[in-house]
């Protein structure tokens, strides 16, 4: 299911879009995977059911059994089945990954209506059984409320006008510091080019703190270059990209999981006083802001420990950060 976007309003979008301009890494490299999920709509209009799939990305977190973290907005509307009611979906060419005999045995998630008025409930674990014939390292969960320098973010799918790729597109990017502070998001600049635009932005993303319901619960990268100019050139998270990896290295150049993509934002009304606004640059393309769920956040930490003493293989750890990351080898 493609990330959540707020669009002044919360809103799911259908299309399949990843690591805008990311780099290209194998899914191994980064233990992360395609997700695959089928969705059922009840069309009262028609009195019918209407059918679609899209695409998540997840990280794997354990093996033993095999275990799987992503978004839990990826299942809403999901097709249920068995005696268990698990939701419909599959792991997108496991054999790249050298994963085999797979069958999903768990699901623990929150309802998409509670997770649209919350988003620390943006979680879900899932639990297979299957055969790893691979050296896929499980990403441990780190526990650390500090903020790194850089994060590497991961996804699959392709942004518009890309071809389709069977690998993961990660870019690496600096977290914004300081959420309370708008002109990190939209500098000051953009203020004295259209005073009005920028304050309906800053209403718009005042809303999307009200989401979250906590302090701290929301990493998040911006779109903004080195001269604090907004770039759509810029690798960015979009549609599709949900579930997938916010990963730091630790202290033996191991990558960790510190979030997941879990909302992208957009304060889009087009202005001509704002130079960046091109015509040929789909709507698409012009994600300002994206947040990534702290999986160390106390509520999300507790869910991930009621899956964990459920059956999920899921490991934390604490251990110092380097003092910045790099590109998997």
């Amino acid at each position: 299911m493609p990330v959540l976007v707020v669009c002044m309003g919360l809103t799911i979008g259908h299309s399949s879009q990843a690591i805008i301009h990311g780099l290209t890494f194998p899914g191994m490299a980064i233990s992360t995977v395609k997700l695959s999920v089928q969705h059922a709509h009840f069309l009262h209009s028609a009195e019918k059911w209407e059918y679609y799939d899209s695409i998540c990305s997840a990280a794997i977190v354990g093996l033993k059994p095999l275990t799987l973290i992503t978004a839990a907005h990826c299942l809403k509307e999901v097709r249920l089945t068995g005696a268990m009611s698990l939701p419909m979906l599959s792991i997108a060419q496991p054999e790249l990954l050298g994963i085999e005999d797979i069958s999903l045995t768990q699901a623990f998630y929150r309802p998409f209506e509670v997770v649209a008025e919350d988003l620390t409930q943006d979680v879900a674990v899932l639990v297979f059984e299957a055969k790893v014939t691979s050296l896929i390292q499980p990403l441990r969960i780190r526990l650390d409320d500090a903020l790194p320098d850089l994060l590497m973010i991961c996804g699959y799918g392709r942004g518009y006008g890309e071809a389709d790729t069977r690998h993961p597109r990660c870019g690496e990017r600096k977290p914004v510091r300081d959420l309370s502070d708008f002109y990190q998001v939209l500098p000051k600049a953009y203020r004295e080019m259209d005073e009005m635009l920028h304050l309906q932005a800053q209403t718009q993303f005042a809303y999307t703190q009200e989401l979250v319901h906590a302090e701290k619960a929301l990493l998040a990268v911006n779109r903004l270059n080195e001269m604090d100019q907004y770039d759509h050139t810029i690798a960015m998270p979009t549609l599709g990209d949900s579930g997938g990896p916010w990963l730091v290295l630790n202290a033996l150049g191991q990558y960790e999981l510190l979030a997941i993509t879990s909302l992208v934002e957009r304060f889009y009304n087009p202005s001509a006083h704002w130079p960046f606004f091109q015509k040929q640059v789909p709507l698409s393309e012009y994600p300002y802001i994206a947040y990534g769920l702290r999986l160390s956040h106390p509520e999300v930490l507790g869910f991930l420990q009621y899956a964990q003493h459920s059956g999920a293989d899921i490991q934390f750890t604490s251990a110092p950060l380097l003092p910045r990351t790099r590109q998997p080898q």
